[in-house]
C-alpha cells in the first residue's frame, strides 16, 4: 500500500489507489467479524483470503508499477468552435452552414446533460421518498438546466435552425429591456429562494406552479411528443407565464394559494 504524510501530493490515479485500498480494508474486517459466529463462515473467509492476497500482491507489485512506469499520455480531444451566426455575412452560406451545425451539436450535448439530471433526481426522489427535502439540491440543478434549455431551445420547432434561435435570442433582449419591473421582480424573487434554500426551507412551487416534478415533467421542454402544458392544469409554470409578476403587483390576492399543491392525479 501506498503511504505518505501528505495525501495531496499524491496524483489522481494514487488517491483514487489509495482509497480503494482502505475500502477493501475495511470491506475485509467486516467479513473477519461476520465470520467469527460459525467454524463454516470461517473456513469461507479464509479461503477467500487465500485465494484474494497472491492475485492483490501482483496487482500492487507489478502490474501499477508497470501501469506508471509505461503510463501513455491522454490528450482530450477538443473540438475548435467556429464563427457563430451573429459574426458570418449575409451571403456567406458555408459559415452559415458550420455555425447551424455547431448550434446542433450544442443543442444535443445540453439534451443529455439535462437527462442526466433528470435520472438523477428520479434516482434520489424514489430513494427517498416520500421526503424529497433531501433531494433539494439535485432538483435545483435539474430546473435550472431545464429553465436554461427553455430560454435557449424553448418554443422551437424541430426544423429551427440557428437563425431562428437568434432571433429568438434578440426578441428576448428586447422584450427584457422593454420590462424592466418584470425582471427586476424575478431577480429578486430567485434571490429569495435562494436564500431560503440556504436557510433549510425548500419552496417547489417556485420552478412549477401547481406541478411537482413527478406530475410535470413530461410536459416540460424538451419536447419529445407530449404536450408542453399539462391540460389538467388551470395555471402555467412560471417560466411560460411572462405576465406573472405584472398580475401579482396589480392583484396581490392573484398568488395567494396557486402553486401550493399539485392537483394532477395519476389514474
Amino acid at each position: 500500500m501506498v503511504q505518505t504524510e501528505n495525501e495531496g501530493a499524491l496524483s489522481a490515479v494514487q488517491r483514487r489507489r489509495l482509497q480503494d485500498r482502505k475500502e477493501w480494508e475495511a470491506f475485509w474486517q467486516v467479513h473477519k467479524l461476520n465470520s467469527e459466529d460459525s467454524l463454516v463462515h470461517t473456513i469461507r473467509y479464509y479461503g477467500h483470503r487465500l485465494f484474494d492476497a497472491p492475485v492483490t500482491w501482483f496487482r500492487e507489485n507489478v502490474v501499477e508499477p508497470l501501469h506508471d512506469k509505461y503510463k501513455m499520455p491522454y490528450y482530450h480531444r477538443q473540438l475548435s468552435r467556429v464563427p457563430t451566426i451573429d459574426q458570418c455575412g449575409v451571403n456567406d452560406q458555408a459559415c452559415f452552414f458550420e455555425a447551424n451545425e455547431q448550434y446542433r451539436l450544442d443543442k444535443m450535448v445540453d439534451y443529455h446533460i439535462l437527462q442526466i439530471l433528470r435520472e438523477r433526481t428520479d434516482r434520489c426522489i424514489l430513494y427517498n421518498q416520500p421526503s424529497f427535502y433531501k433531494c433539494a439540491n439535485v432538483i435545483e440543478d435539474m430546473e435550472e438546466a431545464e429553465l436554461n434549455y427553455f430560454i435557449k431551445f424553448g418554443e422551437m420547432s424541430s426544423e429551427a435552425d440557428v437563425r431562428d434561435v437568434y432571433m429568438k435570442q434578440k426578441h428576448r433582449l428586447i422584450w427584457e429591456r422593454r420590462h424592466p419591473e418584470i425582471m427586476a421582480e424575478r431577480e429578486r424573487a430567485y434571490k429569495d429562494h435562494k436564500e431560503k434554500l440556504r436557510n433549510g426551507e425548500f419552496d417547489y412551487a417556485f420552478w412549477k406552479k401547481g406541478m411537482w416534478f413527478q406530475d410535470k415533467k413530461t410536459y416540460e421542454p424538451p419536447y419529445e411528443y407530449q404536450l408542453s402544458k399539462s391540460a389538467v392544469e388551470a395555471d402555467k409554470p412560471l417560466s411560460k407565464d411572462w405576465q406573472y409578476y405584472k398580475k401579482l403587483q396589480e392583484d396581490p390576492e392573484f398568488d395567494k394559494e396557486q402553486g401550493k399543491k399539485s392537483t394532477f392525479k395519476l389514474i
